[in-house]
């Protein structure tokens, strides 16, 4: 059921990224380029649970999109992901078109639900992750 339903979820808000020209997962890169700069492309891949070839390409569709450039690693020697004006820009409304996304995936569920939902997957996460931030 957890499968189906995210299958759903991701439909729904792939839905809602199409009109920004990305998807899910490339909201995923972006957001967390956001929240980390300085990540190397082979810690973005773990972070984000994807090969290096399959970010390879993603890094490639969201440079074409105007999100991403390539910028001059620390060394001179390496190469960096950095967010463009236009992602920074974008980043506030593809937040609030996936939260429109998820509350139109939610429609008819109690609110109460939802949150009880909301704290069991974090749970979850955490301990599927071990990763605790998903807690806060």
């Amino acid at each position: 059921m957890l499968a189906h339903a995210g299958v759903l979820a991701v439909r729904f808000s792939d839905a809602a990224l199409r009109p920004y020209g990305i998807t899910t997962r490339q909201y995923g890169l972006l957001t967390q380029l956001d929240l980390e700069p300085e990540l190397t492309t082979s810690e973005l891949a773990r972070q984000l649970d994807v090969s290096r070839q399959t970010l390879h390409g993603m890094v490639d569709d969201l440079e074409r999109a105007g999100y991403l450039v390539r910028a001059p690693g620390a060394t001179g020697r390496t190469r960096r992901l950095a967010l463009t004006p236009l992602a920074v820009r974008r980043l506030p409304r593809l937040r609030r078109a996936l939260f429109d996304a998820e509350a139109e995936f939610f429609d008819g569920v109690s609110p109460a639900a939802v949150d009880a939902l909301r704290r069991l997957l974090q749970g979850v996460l955490a301990h599927t992750t071990d990763d605790e931030s998903w807690l806060s």
